[in-house]
């Protein structure tokens, strides 16, 4: 759009809206228009030109109603993603995706301005934004194109307007308006939308703030993917299946809590097969003793769903169905056999829907007969909580092409995996080796056709890597942009071909900088994991494919060669058996070191072995004698940039792992090996970026050996636009 037609818009601004007539001089709030020299001091009124008329009064409203009803007003569009931004819905955002760009409608109990922007991260500095709002005094809709300042975050208006109005209106207490824009504007000054993870900022103004920004009545951000899979499939009879929790007690005085149910399937005479999965999370505050009917912040962090292994005593297992279940690191050991993961959900996920070709096994002769369900709670804000959360298992009788099944990879979750302070982009990988997939994988392979990439807070980018004799093909699937506060499963366009054989690599990167000690991996949120939750099809008895660093390797790695009465062994079958003392002979010393830190046990739950590497006393080398392993960790010098890549390059590329590689039965499907890291050609920046969507600048990383990042001739504004995304996530 030309240079003219968007200066006369702003003058609208000022001459149509809802500013005095008579008012002269800029006020505070005002909307300043961008320049190369110049973005706080220009003034609306030197903009005026009839032309805006053709961009601003498209559409007279209709009537105003005194109720709001969004359906009455709803275009023919049908939108296939819906989104509430706040909790009490005072700001919905819907949207439809076309081959070239994205059509939004806001609806919001505004009847001032309404805000809608997008960045990398949860603030205004740097982001796309777009403000709208329709006139109280001729009805009509206008929208006007900004950004927010890098230094700051005031807003001001964009060069070029890209964003082009479709309908608005408003009633006593809603404002309504659609618009579209490209993916990719070509415009320094817009945020290029892609299948990655992005900030979405709303803001409302309040009464009378039609053409100008004062402080906001109310404003957030959510992270989303505006580019994904349709919700939820039209055209098939689902029935539905109710896993959840009955009536548990989350108590005030721990942090995190594992909880485990076995459920027993549904009497179904035939085979159907699952299809989707929604999260019924139904969480109440207790008071004086009692569940409240109150609106709460959820403690449940995530939860899967598990089948169970054939076991001929049902008679027990019918028992345990019967019952509300166990503490996780308590419950019954025969409970192992539930191990293949059918439904994986967590945080900010709607839940998920399979593609059109699969579905998973339920009910009929042979099937599964037991499930479990393990859901981790974060309770960190320590409240008394009555809960009876779960997954609403989603089914057909209408069978599908492929029986389907989820994988689990990544890196085991223990203390053992480390990810130090201070650390802007730091990578740990966890392997599924290729003598495991050429156990177990069909002749003709697998096909892959979605992942769920799970992590914590620190996580910023998760990677789903492929190797095949030796070289990288390109990334099954990835996350450029991870917030542990949206985990929606990425499907892979067109499915990919897994051969026996073949290597899968899951890779986190984490930023550490406002940490002052490592972190740990373990179920806790104040701890880390590394995981990817894998759908395919046909369905084997792989359920799991893992790696973590053997126990000598990782000491050794930070100097630690002995430690006082207890062998390296010893020390990795404490690890093997996720952090268990039970078949350990300790010390007394050790021991009462141990139940010292009984209360900070409870507080964490599961710790998976933290525990442990505090009470455990170096012996040698003599520098770091008579140390905890912990103190020893907290000592080390994480600020100096050689220690940290001497520490990732030994425990991911350069050193030693030990492969997990089990079957749906909790047996092993080939027994425990340690192996170096995979020698393979890695696969260029060039190619990567012809295989992802949108557009992709060169990773910001320093590059691995043998690997080249080279610049092509990128269009400057786009590479601008991406750098400053980049620079506010760092």
């Amino acid at each position: 759009m030309h240079l003219q037609t968007v200066l006369a818009l702003s003058a609208i601004l000022l001459c149509d809206a809802k500013l005095p007539k008579l008012k002269q001089h800029i006020l505070p709030n005002e909307l300043p228009l961008s320049s190369k020299h110049e973005h706080n001091s220009q003034k609306f009124t030197e903009l005026k030109n009839e032309k805006t008329s053709r961009i601003v009064d498209q559409y007279r409203v209709r009537h105003r109603r005194d109720v709001f009803d969004s359906n009455a007003f709803e275009s023919r569009l049908n939108w296939t993603h819906t989104e509430s931004l706040d909790e009490n819905g005072d700001f919905v955002l819907k949207w439809i995706s076309s081959n070239s760009g994205v059509t939004f409608r806001l609806e919001a109990r505004t009847t001032g301005y309404v805000g809608l922007g997008f960045n990398s991260a949860s603030n205004m500095r740097g982001a796309d934004l777009v403000v709208a709002w329709v006139d109280d005094r001729n009805e009509r809709a206008q929208i006007l194109d900004c950004h927010g300042l890098h230094h700051d975050g005031e807003i001001v208006a964009d060069e070029v307007q890209n964003y082009e109005l479709i309908s608005g209106h408003q009633n006593r207490t809603h404002t309504v308006v659609e618009f579209r824009r490209p993916f990719n504007t070509n415009d320094k000054e817009d945020y290029i939308i892609n299948d990655n993870t992005i900030q979405v900022l709303w803001s409302l103004g309040p009464p009378g703030s039609d053409g100008e920004l004062p402080k906001h009545v109310k404003s957030g951000s959510k992270p989303l993917r505006l580019i994904q899979a349709l919700s939820k499939p039209e055209t098939i009879s689902l029935m539905h299946w109710d896993v959840a929790l009955k009536n548990i007690t989350i108590p005030n005085y721990q942090a995190t809590l594992f909880w485990c149910k076995i459920i027993k399937v549904p009497e179904l005479p035939s085979k159907h097969h699952i299809v989707g999965y929604q999260p019924l999370i139904d969480s109440k505050p207790i008071r004086d003793g009692n569940a409240v009917n109150e609106k709460i912040s959820s403690p449940v962090h995530h939860m899967v769903l598990y089948e169970c292994a054939d076991d001929p005593d049902t008679y027990t297992w019918n028992v345990w169905a019967q019952d509300n279940g166990s503490f996780g690191p308590n419950r019954p050991i025969e409970w192992a056999i539930c191990a293949t993961p059918i439904a994986a959900w967590a945080m900010g996920s709607k839940g998920e829907f399979l593609p059109e070709n699969v579905g998973i096994p339920l009910g009929g002769r042979g099937g599964v007969q037991y499930y479990m369900l393990e859901i981790h709670y974060d309770n960190n804000a320590l409240h008394e909580v009555l809960d009876n959360s779960g997954i609403r298992v989603l089914y057909t009788p209408e069978l599908r092409q492929h029986d389907g099944a989820l994988l689990g990879a990544g890196i085991g979750v223990s203390a053992l995996h480390l990810i130090p302070p201070k650390q802007p982009q730091y990578r740990t990988v966890g392997i599924c080796s290729s003598e495991c997939t050429s156990s177990i994988m069909p002749e003709t392979g697998i096909n892959i056709v979605s992942v769920l990439l799970h992590a914590h807070g620190t996580a910023r980018k998760i990677a789903l890597k492929h190797v095949r004799d030796f070289k990288e093909l390109p990334v099954i699937s990835e996350e450029s942009a991870y917030d542990a506060r949206y985990q929606q499963s990425r499907v892979v366009p067109g499915g990919r071909k897994f051969l026996r054989g073949d290597v899968l690599i899951t890779e986190c990167t984490y930023d550490t900088t406002s940490r002052d000690k490592p972190i740990l991996g373990g179920y806790s949120t104040s701890q880390e994991m590394c995981l990817s939750f894998v759908l395919y099809y046909p369905r084997t008895e792989l359920a799991g494919c893992y790696s973590m660093t053997p126990v000598d390797e990782f000491f050794e790695t930070f100097g630690v060669t002995e430690f006082y009465y207890l062998s390296m062994t010893s020390i990795q079958n404490v690890f093997l058996s996720s952090g268990s003392l039970e078949n350990l002979t300790i010390p007394v010393e050790m021991e009462m070191r141990l139940a010292a830190q009984e209360e900070t046990r409870i507080f964490q739950g599961d710790d998976q072995g933290v525990s442990f590497l505090e009470s455990l006393m170096i012996k040698n080398p003599p520098e770091f004698r008579n140390k905890t392993f912990m103190a020893h960790l907290n000592e080390m010098q994480w600020s100096e940039p050689l220690l940290t890549s001497q520490v990732e390059t030994r425990l991911t590329h350069k050193g030693y792992h030990m492969m997990f590689c089990k079957k749906r039965d909790d047996t092993w499907a080939v027994p425990i090996q340690i192996e170096q890291y995979p020698i393979y050609k890695e696969l260029s920046n060039d190619i990567s970026e012809k295989h992802y969507k949108g557009f992709k600048l060169p990773s910001v990383t320093t590059p691995a050996a043998g690997s080249a990042v080279t610049v092509r001739d990128f269009d400057v504004a786009a590479i601008l636009c991406l750098a400053i995304s980049i620079i506010v996530a760092r």
